[in-house]
C-alpha cells in the first residue's frame, strides 16, 4: 500500500500554527516529521490539490459533482452555481463557510425555483444535494473563478469572475443577490438566528475531462467533486472511513477534520481534532509503515498561505541519525 492522507486546514497561518501546536503531545507525527522529506508549496484546497495530482490545468467541479451523484454530464460543459453567506466585517465583505448555510431540501427548492429564471440565458439550472447548484452551460464561458474552499474566509473582491464574461456574470450575482434579500426563505432563517443565503457563488466551470489516468487506484472521500474525478478517472471512490484501515495500491484518504475549525480559527476545536487524528489515523499509519503494510506514506498538509507534502518510506524509519524537528518547522 502506497497511502497519501490529505489535511485541508493542516497549515493555520504561520503564527497562529506555531501557537496552537506547540504544545500538543503528537508522538506518531512527530516521528514522521522527523524522519520525511518535506516539500513546500504554495496555498491550495483539497481540489485544487487533486487537479495537479490528475495533471488537469482545470478542474470541472460541476460536472464531475454531476457524474458523483450518479448523472451524466456528457460533453456539456457546466458550472457550479452554489448559494452563499457572504458576511460583512470591518474590512469588507467576507465568504463565510460554505458548509455552515446548511440548507434543507425545502429551502434549496424554493430559492432556486426563484433564481432559475435568472439564469435561464445562460444554461438549465439544476442539483442533486441541497446548497450544491450546476447550471448546464449553453455555451462555453470565458470565466475565472476561485474555489470557495479557498475563498472562505477572505475578502470576495479578488475571488470575484474575471475573464471576458465575468462583467456579465458579476451583473447578474447582483441582480441574484436583490432577489435573495428578502426572500422568504431568509426572512425565516434570520428570524431563526441562521445565516441567510445572501449570494451565489460560481466555480469550477468546464466539461468532464476525458482519458483521463488516475494517479490513485482508490479514493476515500466525501467530497463529491473528488468522488467524480475518481469516477472519472476509473479509480474506485468510496466514504472515508472512520479510523485508520489497509488497501491494496495506492490509496487516498481526505481527511477534512480540521477545515471547519481552521477557517474558524477556533484553536480548540483544531487541536482536539488534531489530537483525535493523531490517534485513528497518524499513529496506526506509522504502525502499519514499521510493519511493512505500507510502502510509502505522504501527509499532504493545506492552508490559506501554503501547502507541505511529508513523505516517510520504512527505509527512513531506521535513519536513526536524524535529529527531531519540532512539529513548529510545519508552519508556513
Amino acid at each position: 500500500m502506497q497511502l497519501t492522507l490529505c489535511l485541508p486546514g493542516l497549515l493555520l497561518p504561520g503564527q497562529a500554527f506555531r501557537d496552537t501546536v506547540s504544545d500538543l503531545d503528537l508522538p506518531a507525527l512527530a516521528r514522521l516529521h522527523r524522519h520525511g522529506r518535506t516539500t513546500r508549496g504554495e496555498a491550495l484546497a483539497a481540489d485544487a490539490w487533486a487537479a495537479r495530482r490528475w495533471r488537469l490545468t482545470t478542474l470541472p467541479a460541476a460536472a464531475l459533482r454531476v457524474l458523483a451523484a450518479g448523472g451524466d454530464p456528457g460533453a456539456d460543459a457546466w458550472i457550479c452555481l452554489d448559494p452563499v453567506h457572504l458576511e460583512v466585517h470591518r474590512r469588507g465583505v467576507r465568504l463565510a463557510d460554505p458548509h455552515a448555510l446548511a440548507l434543507s431540501a425545502e429551502e434549496d427548492q424554493a430559492l432556486r425555483a426563484d433564481l432559475a429564471p435568472l439564469f435561464a440565458g445562460l444554461g438549465e439550472l439544476d442539483a442533486r444535494a441541497p446548497g450544491r447548484w450546476e447550471l448546464r452551460l449553453a455555451a462555453a464561458a470565458e470565466l475565472e473563478t476561485q474555489s470557495p474552499a479557498l475563498a472562505a474566509g477572505r475578502d470576495i473582491d479578488p475571488a470575484l469572475p474575471g475573464g471576458r464574461d465575468g462583467p456579465r456574470w458579476r451583473s447578474l450575482l447582483a441582480e441574484a443577490q436583490m432577489l435573495l434579500h428578502g426572500h422568504a426563505v431568509n426572512r425565516r432563517r434570520d428570524a431563526e438566528g441562521r445565516p441567510q443565503a445572501n449570494s451565489l457563488w460560481p466555480w469550477g466551470a468546464g466539461a468532464l475531462p476525458r482519458d483521463t489516468a488516475a494517479p490513485f487506484d482508490a479514493v476515500w472521500t466525501a467530497d463529491p467533486v473528488l468522488q467524480g474525478l475518481a469516477k472519472a478517472s476509473h479509480a474506485a471512490a468510496a466514504p472515508r472511513p472512520l479510523g485508520f484501515a489497509t488497501a491494496p495500491g495506492r490509496l487516498l484518504a481526505i481527511l477534512d477534520e480540521l477545515a471547519a475549525p481552521a477557517l474558524a480559527l477556533d484553536a480548540h476545536a483544531w487541536r482536539t481534532a488534531l489530537a483525535h487524528l493523531e490517534t485513528e489515523w497518524f499513529a496506526p499509519a506509522l504502525a502499519a509503515l514499521k510493519r511493512g503494510d505500507c510502502e510509502t506514506l505522504t501527509l499532504v498538509g493545506l492552508g490559506p498561505e501554503a501547502s507541505v507534502e511529508l513523505e516517510v518510506t520504512r527505509r527512513d524509519l531506521w535513519k536513526f541519525w536524524r535529529s527531531p524537528r519540532p512539529l513548529t518547522e510545519l508552519a508556513p
